[in-house]
């Protein structure tokens, strides 16, 4: 009863909102590297410092944290939320990153498609979020998780298209340790993509 009656902090869902713009810049970014192919290292550099925004939001969050009684939901659901955002940020850069180092200038096109589905998948997540403040978009946060879970399903079906190409006979093994890790750190994000939206479902249920 006291939890009921006492304010809750609403600073929380400014801070997530905040974190989601960030990261999809950094998706943005990405996403047109891929495609334009100009001002490469320039990208990347813009990139880590998306990346270090992102986690200095976090970090706000976890302070937040320390310094609040009354939380909106539950204190680890809003720890696991900043954590699986700064996951997807963190995995986007060093996949740019290591598209820097190896020098990879025209990657599989699975590369792109990857990139496209996990924009999607996050553009979905992060509207789910910004409607997470209010009741009465419970039916449309729960239907943004259904969405993303075919979409990591969907990228589940490329990262085995990439994998198919990528060892094909006669391959260059350089070439394939490359691809090979560059297109599963890009599954890996749009699985944190799912994962968030299963903290999503979880702050639902508790809250319903």
């Amino acid at each position: 009863m006291l939890r009921r009656l006492l304010p809750k902090e609403r600073r929380y869902f400014a801070l997530f909102e905040r974190q989601t713009e960030i990261i999809r810049e950094g998706l943005a970014l990405f996403c047109g590297m891929l495609r334009d192919g100009d001002d490469r290292d320039e990208t990347i550099r813009r990139i880590k410092e998306v990346e270090h925004q992102a986690d200095e939001v976090a970090h706000q969050i976890f302070q937040q944290l320390s310094n609040t009684f009354i939380t909106p939901f539950d204190r680890e659901d809003i720890q696991l939320l900043a954590q699986r955002l700064d996951d997807v940020i963190d995995l986007v850069e060093a996949t740019a990153a290591r598209l820097g180092i190896y020098g990879v200038t025209d990657p599989p096109e699975e590369v792109t498609r990857m990139a496209e589905i996990l924009r999607r998948a996050f553009d979905r997540i992060a509207d789910a979020i910004g409607k997470l403040e209010h009741r009465k978009f419970r039916d449309d946060i729960l239907a943004v998780c259904v969405e993303v879970n075919s979409l990591e399903n969907e990228g589940d079906a490329v990262l085995r298209q990439a994998l198919e190409g990528i060892f094909q006979e006669g391959a260059n093994p350089l070439y394939v340790i490359k691809m090979k890790e560059i297109v599963e750190n890009l599954e890996s994000a749009v699985d944190r993509c799912e994962d968030l939206a299963n903290v999503l479902e979880t702050i639902l249920l508790k809250n319903a």
